[in-house]
């Protein structure tokens, strides 16, 4: 596979990887979601709004700046520069770890109040030494990728996620048990929803410890390897230790700050919403109810799709490295196109079947559930949450990865001030209590959208091909949007099994957008031939008579 398009297939790894995860989380999360209740869960989503971020303060930036700097040094064959590079990262990131660990666990109270849930002080604090343990597994997941290799981090990922569902089942089941005969004895009712929520949080130390272990016995199996490349360097250019922190920060912190800026909005939605809905009076089981059903639901199904993008990012960037260094502004702007494209292709019909099929994937993931009514309602919004999501993530990637660190900090910085300013006055004034979060949210991607992409032109002068890129792949979605939908309630006039007649849809829906895509020419042959498994795809096509 020629340089250009590799990065395709090294994204699909990731991608594929991302969505197995997702729906691990998602199978694990139906039966977590029942044991804990709307309420419940709206007090483990809050403690996981506090852990995304310190999660991105002390880890989440490490892998992209050690695949950066290790991806350079490996390309001109500075083997030992490299692991210096990982000595340094591995470092500075226990380090960091260790700090927002401890700023986590002491600063558990402190940030249950803030966020106006004073039971998730508990899951906080057994959150705390996973981000000890994730600085660690972050540093070796960017190693590997610097070596050109995604398969170590979605492997790893797997095992985490397939861990951390065992765990916080069981976990969450015996703790909410524990916590309602202390109710029973008290009087109280809020118990049993604080412990089960911690036990939820358990699956998610358990999960990372098993991901570390198995980075590390990756590459103690390659360290001969490793040790064969460091004998073989011939180069005098030692990095010092001091090069290397220096080169790290330096690298980080764009990155973190980016990031950090772009995910801060769950935090800050949380925060407000909990607050003005106890200003507005609205009682307390009310409030968790609707913010259960947007952080328990309708987000985890969203985040599924959404996660291509976000591993289409982890391979864009170093391949777009690659030839900005070269110079090639057509491979850059190759590169670019494909990117947008392939994430919008998966991003768009994802969006309108969640749409149309929101209320039957419900009813058949959480049946009977608290908030019910809410999910399905807030499941109209997914083409929005989707779409502008899926294309600011790879479009922040984008100009990271032509150099330009500081622009997706200063658009996000932009559009998290004035989603600051709107989601106020659209929950006090237009009481539109979780929708108006909901909207907040698109408006703010949507704006990141907007500014990335007129940089990433001022940039590279590449224009967005709006047909092929949008328009096509929206409207192949929509036409299998009107097939799935007259689909799924014809059906069941005949045959009311919603499981059955839901995931029929589905498959029905993926073989119209399938054919919709190349029978409407929005993907070529030729493109069709740089994607994962693209001969198979072409031959198949052309035994149908689609090419």
């Amino acid at each position: 596979m020629s340089n250009r398009n590799s990065f395709i297939a090294q994204g699909s790894i990731l991608a594929v990887s991302g969505i197995l995860v997702r729906i691990i989380g998602l199978v694990y999360r139906i039966p977590l979601t029942n044991i804990l209740g709307t309420e419940g869960s709206a007090i483990y989503g809050a403690a996981y709004d506090v852990y995304n971020i310190l999660l991105l303060l002390s880890s989440m930036s490490m892998p992209l700046a050690v695949s950066k700097l290790v991806s350079a040094r490996v390309g001109v064959k500075e083997y030992k520069n490299a692991g210096h590079i990982l000595a340094g990262a591995l470092l500075l990131s226990g380090l960091l770890g260790l700090t927002v660990g401890a700023v986590a666990y002491f600063g558990a109270e402190f940030f249950a109040a803030l966020l106006g849930f004073s039971q998730t002080a508990a899951a906080i604090r057994i959150l705390a030494p996973t981000l000890i343990v994730m600085s660690v597994v972050g540093v070796l997941r960017g190693y590997f990728q610097g070596l050109g290799t995604m398969v170590p981090t979605a492997i790893s990922q797997l095992l985490e996620q397939v861990a951390n569902a065992i765990v916080s089942i069981a976990a969450a089941k015996r703790l909410f048990e524990l916590g309602s005969a202390i109710d029973e004895r008290s009087g109280r009712t809020t118990t049993a929803y604080a412990y089960g929520a911690a036990g939820g949080t358990m699956g998610t130390l358990l999960g990372t410890v098993t991901a570390l272990a198995f980075l590390i016995f990756i590459f103690l199996l390659y360290r001969n390897q490793f040790n064969r490349q460091i004998r073989r360097d011939r180069h005098q250019e030692a990095l010092s230790g001091r090069e290397v922190i220096r080169l790290l920060v330096v690298t980080v912190i764009p990155v973190l700050i980016s990031t950090t800026i772009y995910n801060f909005s769950n935090m800050i939605d949380s925060g407000i919403f909990g607050n003005i809905m106890n200003l507005l009076r609205v009682e307390e089981q009310e409030k968790r109810i609707l913010w259960g059903a947007y952080t328990s639901q309708y987000k985890i199904l969203t985040n599924v799709p959404i996660a291509v993008s976000a591993a289409m990012s982890s391979s864009v960037v170093p391949s777009l490295m690659v030839s900005v260094a070269q110079r090639s502004i057509r491979d850059i702007r190759s590169k670019i196109g494909m990117a947008l494209q392939f994430t919008m292709l998966i991003a768009m019909p994802c969006g309108i079947g969640f749409t149309v099929l929101g209320q039957p994937i419900l009813n058949m993931l959480y049946p009977n559930l608290e908030g019910h009514g809410v999910a399905v309602r807030l499941m109209l919004f997914s083409l929005l949450t989707i779409g502008t999501f899926s294309f600011s993530t790879i479009t922040n990637a984008i100009l990271q990865g032509i150099d330009h660190m500081r622009t997706p900090i200063v658009n996000s910085a932009i559009s998290l001030g004035i989603h600051l300013v709107l989601l106020p006055f659209v929950l006090i004034l237009l009481k539109w209590n979780i929708y108006g979060v909901i909207v907040c949210d698109c408006f703010f991607a949507l704006l990141v959208c907007i500014l990335n992409q007129r940089a990433i032109t001022r940039y590279t002068g590449y224009r967005i091909d709006v047909k092929r890129t949008m328009a096509g792949p929206l409207a192949a979605s929509l036409l299998m949007g009107l097939v799935v939908s007259g689909c799924y309630w014809g059906l069941m006039t005949i045959f009311p099994h919603n499981t059955v007649v839901t995931l029929f849809s589905v498959l029905l829906g993926i073989a119209v957008y399938g054919i919709s895509i190349i029978r409407l020419h929005i993907v070529t042959e030729a493109e069709l031939a740089g994607m994962p498994k693209g001969a198979v795809l072409i031959r198949a096509a052309k035994k149908l008579h689609l090419l």
